[in-house]
């Protein structure tokens, strides 16, 4: 694609000799608080379904990429093709029912040997649960909402003795708001609860898959 070469060009300018002053001091480290900002920034513009903001933000978001790229380039690390290169053999090699001739027979099927595939390619971390490979820094209700997908799709019997009824989007959205306003008005920290509660499940849900 010319645009995305061009691109490339321009980054190259930028953090090369005679480029920009600021880019230039960048580092791995100090680029991080913009992956955040950028991330966020692509969030809002699709909550407000607005496609000029939704291209611009996931251009940003485009840019710290190549700009990691371009770094790496610079320090003898790795190269903007090697991140290409990486990603399209993952998305072929964890899609074995559209680029082989796997059968499934849904959606399960692709989760359940999507997780299989990524234990055969890492078995130099030797993940010992199911937990392992969560990012600890993510906000709390993200993570909770990934560690109880993990506990689920691995029928931890404490989650069975719970009431699940179905909600629409809304509907939770709803619960969530009215859970927050009793908090405020009990003066309890949600997030800080919240973030106990999960350490709680977590732990014993490892003591349980190490039985």
């Amino acid at each position: 694609m010319k645009e995305f070469d061009a691109l490339l060009e321009v980054a190259q300018k930028l953090i090369g000799p005679g480029g920009c002053p600021w880019d230039q001091e960048q580092t791995f480290s100090s680029l991080q608080p913009f992956v955040l900002e950028e991330c966020h920034e692509v969030i809002e513009a699709v909550d407000h379904n607005e496609d000029h903001k939704i291209v611009e933000e996931l251009g940003d978001l485009l840019y710290t990429i190549v700009f990691y790229g371009k770094l790496g380039e610079k320090q003898g690390r790795f190269s903007m093709e090697e991140i290409v290169k990486s990603i399209r053999e993952k998305l072929i090699r964890r899609h074995p029912h559209v680029f082989s001739d796997l059968k499934i027979n849904g959606v399960e099927d692709v989760l359940d040997n999507w997780e299989k595939i990524k234990k055969q390619e890492k078995p130099h971390e030797k993940r010992e649960s199911a937990l392992d490979g969560i990012p600890p820094t993510l906000p709390t209700l993200i993570k909770a909402q990934k560690v109880v997908k993990k506990l689920v799709r691995a029928e931890f019997p404490e989650l069975a003795k719970q009431e699940r009824e179905t909600l629409n989007e809304a509907q939770a959205a709803e619960m969530l708001m009215s859970l927050i306003l009793q908090s405020e008005a009990s003066g309890i920290d949600l997030e800080s609860a919240l973030r106990r509660v999960l350490q709680g499940y977590e732990k014993r849900f490892r003591e349980w898959e190490s039985q």
